[in-house]
């Protein structure tokens, strides 16, 4: 009888461990007025869930809201050269709407150029590096730098570390026009 109810117990753990594992919520956050929507059907709500964004829209990964406010290119340290063309500057905002506190790292972050990942760029004091834990209802200013090669077009992804759900990562595409 205790074996069964050892069975049991572990199924109930496993079972609720699981039950935690699914897809994340993204979804763009909307600044302005709120309009009353009917519900949506689950399966309608997955094909109109937007996973990409523009520079300036605010994106909320699993209550972490992510926005880039503003993308430049700026130059290289005095004493550092690029391995690429270009040092790439994000300026990014992060606020944690979660019902716990939350974790935020520049490691979270990338840009691509085209299929090519690019690295980040150390040469400046005002580049962040690393990252912390984030309190609830708190928000955070980070400034990344990259190396990247002149292009039209940058794929920037941000992953949260700690998420089990699928589906977490959001993608904000950025245009040579975009690029003060």
């Amino acid at each position: 009888m205790i074996k069964f109810g050892k069975v049991v117990f572990m199924g109930v753990v496993v079972g609720g461990f699981l039950a935690g594992c699914g897809e994340a919520d993204v979804q763009k956050v909307d600044n302005g007025t709120q309009k009353q929507e009917q519900k949506v059907d689950k399966k309608e709500e997955k094909k109109e869930q937007k996973n990409e964004f523009k520079i300036g829209e605010t994106a909320s990964v699993d209550g972490m809201e992510v926005t880039i406010n503003n993308i430049s290119y700026v130059d290289p340290a005095e004493y550092l050269d690029t391995e690429q063309d270009k040092v790439l500057r994000l300026d990014v905002s992060v606020k944690n709407n979660a019902a716990d506190n939350g974790f935020v790292d520049t490691s979270e972050f990338q840009v691509y150029s085209g299929d090519e990942k690019s690295e980040f760029y150390f040469g400046h004091d005002k580049s962040n590096l690393g990252g912390g834990e984030l309190k609830k209802g708190k928000s955070l200013k980070m400034t990344l730098d990259f190396d990247v090669p002149e292009s039209d077009a940058y794929e920037i992804f941000y992953e949260p570390s700690f998420s089990f759900k699928d589906n977490a990562e959001i993608k904000f595409n950025v245009s040579k026009g975009d690029i003060k």
